[in-house]
């Protein structure tokens, strides 16, 4: 069965009274939306408490929600306007974060156990780079880029999550992917990426 009907069934049986479906809503998103804010907000404990606030918005919301969008389109315009108030509130009060980010990165993703540490290391090296370039994007074109590139959303969604003209957002990503080959090109050339 289509995804999109399956989510539309399950907001269906949640309108209705069935906890269970969104347990499952919840379970089939909770990953995604963790690593959408995890990249955002670079904070592992952050994540997770923004994660719980995107499912807890929309758990209060849902009974009246209607699908104009897709249902991931909406869980993702929520968590993309948490991030939004997020970064708001930290340049207002910045926070320390004692944890390295390749610390929070080796949480998220299982370790293969066979694998070589080198080459690990070269791959903890080369996400560190990556994530300082993307850093460098503006706001707009981060926030297309990752949803794009890291989300796997199609330019639509995007549109649809951001609130933005689907021209808008082909722009936006055509200059983060200049921007960031200009940023990684020195590094490609020694074939350190």
């Amino acid at each position: 069965m289509d995804k999109l009907i399956d989510d539309e069934i399950l907001v269906k049986q949640f309108q209705s009274g069935s906890q269970r479906a969104f347990d499952e809503l919840m379970k089939r998103y909770e990953r995604k939306i963790f690593g959408y804010l995890l990249r955002s907000v670079r904070n592992y404990e952050d994540a997770e408490e923004l994660t719980l606030e995107v499912f807890f918005k929309a758990f209060r919301a849902l009974a009246k929600w209607e699908p104009k969008a897709k249902f991931s389109t909406w869980l993702y315009t929520i968590a993309s306007n948490l991030s939004i108030d997020y970064h708001r509130t930290k340049t207002r009060h910045p926070v320390y974060v004692l944890e390295d980010e390749d610390v929070l990165e080796t949480r998220v993703v299982a370790n293969d156990l066979s694998s070589n540490p080198e080459k690990q290391i070269e791959d903890m090296e080369r996400g560190r780079i990556i994530r300082e370039a993307v850093d460098e994007l503006s706001s707009k074109q981060k926030e297309v880029f990752m949803l794009t590139r890291y989300e796997g959303l199609p330019i639509r969604e995007v549109a649809e999550t951001l609130g933005m003209a689907e021209g808008t957002v082909k722009i936006h990503l055509h200059r983060a992917m200049k921007k960031l080959q200009t940023l990684l090109r020195p590094l490609m050339e020694n074939n350190e990426i």
